[in-house]
């Protein structure tokens, strides 16, 4: 789709100048538009209106056009045009990783790549403006605490109004990026819709203020199941969350006032997860895969339309402990390895289920 929308522009550009040299059959009115035609131009390089190719819009309207464009295909725009060129400044969808920064990775080795990376994105938050952000990626799997300037980018990029934050770092030693939380303990908390941190470490010390977050997604992250909860707190549109290998948590819950909580998916790769408590009342589609058997604590009344459950003894327990959670499920999947079971017991109780 961004790459359709600039063909277009690429277009409408080749036009708009190909009128410009067609030759003007000398008639008077031929003269005024010749000469309204100059005026705009020098208005134009005084700094005046900003004149876009193609036809006459609105600059906030070629702005939010612009902004659909995906990162790269932006700044492939700003290559043939000054009005775009200005517009790509103040482009409010950042995306850091290895593809939109033209980087390759056979060029040069780890220092090198992570230099290269970090260059690129100094440079291009260098020259851009104070201007809101909506949405901020950064994804770089060979990430250098000694050489990318991480903290600063995000001093740059995170400001009130964002909607969207992914962080997705790894490097060769190990290390967790300290995720500096305290930059969402502000406005910029208030606007974010959906969160997505990996390989990162997450420790707040006061409650925050997520009322629009909607969608959160965890994946290797160092923090407990306290610290998970001074992210839900104050969090009441959340509908979807997904943990991934969040080995510090002990006892996951899910309290009562997530109202708008529809989706539970977790992923657990053998670590202290014992209890997962859910108290959210609407919760209708779950998932856990663990290497080892939890308590499931759910609340009153729920109605499961997908239930996906996958440890050792898995089975047994949810025919002993869940059918009547389980009665209106529309997709069922149970995984239980190594567990010896009657099958006509297991199937004699699954058709029940269904029924």
């Amino acid at each position: 789709m961004g790459q359709l929308m600039l063909n277009r522009v690429i277009s409408m550009q080749r036009e708009s100048r190909r009128l410009q040299i067609q030759p003007h059959n000398g008639t008077a009115d031929s003269m005024v538009d010749r000469k309204d035609s100059t005026c705009k131009q020098d208005h134009c390089s005084q700094g005046g209106e900003i004149q876009y190719p193609g036809p006459h819009l609105p600059e906030d309207i070629w702005c939010h056009i612009y902004s659909l464009l995906p990162m790269r295909d932006a700044a492939r725009a700003a290559c043939v045009s000054h009005a775009f060129k200005r517009t790509w400044r103040c482009y409010p969808n950042l995306a850091f990783n290895m593809i939109t920064l033209g980087i390759d990775i056979e060029s040069c080795g780890e220092d090198g790549i992570a230099r290269n990376f970090t260059n690129k994105v100094d440079h291009i938050l260098k020259n851009r403006p104070c201007i809101a952000t909506k949405t901020l990626e950064i994804v770089f799997r060979y990430y250098n605490a000694k050489v990318c300037n991480i903290d600063s980018w995000f001093q740059a990029a995170v400001t009130p109004g964002i909607e969207e934050l992914t962080i997705e770092l790894s490097s060769k030693s190990g290390r967790y990026y300290n995720f500096p939380w305290s930059l969402l303990a502000n406005e910029s908390g208030n606007s974010i819709r959906y969160l997505n941190l990996a390989r990162c470490a997450f420790s707040p010390t006061d409650e925050l203020c997520f009322k629009s977050l909607s969608r959160l997604e965890l994946s290797d992250v160092a923090i407990t199941g306290d610290q998970l909860g001074s992210i839900l707190h104050n969090s009441f549109a959340l509908q979807r969350m997904q943990l991934k290998f969040c080995n510090k948590i002990i006892c996951l819950k899910i309290p009562f006032h997530l109202q708008q909580l529809r989706y539970l998916d977790v992923f657990d790769g053998g670590s202290l997860l014992r209890v997962i408590e859910v108290e959210a009342p609407n919760l209708s589609n779950f998932q856990f895969m663990g290497h080892r058997k939890v308590h499931l604590s759910f609340g009153v009344g729920l109605q499961f339309k997908k239930f996906d459950l996958y440890f050792p003894g898995a089975i047994s327990y949810v025919c002993a402990d869940f059918l009547s959670s389980l009665r209106y499920v529309e997709d069922l999947s149970l995984g239980s390895r190594c567990e010896v079971y009657a099958k006509s017991l297991v199937i004699f109780e699954l058709l029940i289920l269904i029924v």
